[in-house]
């Protein structure tokens, strides 16, 4: 694990979030989609920092665990508020009539991945140089 390793993982994690831009400009869109694509961005990235870190990544798609896992050597914390957002689209999106989503959710979901993502971006860039 190491540079190579993250910039794979936060490309992966790009992806996501690309897709969900995307879906946002589709005329039926599908909120669903979006946000559940926003969650894996975001999941992506934080295994992208353990990546980074040479830290085993746990398999788990709870962002308090993901966070507490990698705090000593990177404190994104400070991003719960955002994570929090995000942590609901997980699982429950994935089945017909588990969540309802109003209009306007998924807009939030990008803008909250945004911020993860470009936090994450920074962190490796900084570390890598």
């Amino acid at each position: 694990m190491g540079k190579k390793d993250a910039e794979a993982w936060l490309a992966f994690a790009k992806d996501d979030l690309d897709a969900a831009k995307y879906l946002l400009g589709m005329e039926k869109r599908s909120l669903e989609i979006i946000c559940y694509h926003c969650q894996q961005c975001a999941e992506k990235a934080l295994k992208g920092l353990y990546a980074l870190e040479g830290v085993e990544i746990p398999r788990t798609h709870d962002f308090g665990v993901l966070v507490a896992g990698i705090k000593m050597v990177c404190d994104v914390s400070d991003l719960m508020s955002e994570l929090a957002q995000l942590q609901l689209f997980a699982v429950s999106v994935r089945y017909p009539y588990e969540m309802e989503l109003l209009p306007g959710d998924d807009e939030k979901a990008i803008s909250s991945t945004d911020v993860i993502f470009a936090r994450c971006m920074k962190y490796v860039n900084l570390k890598t140089g």
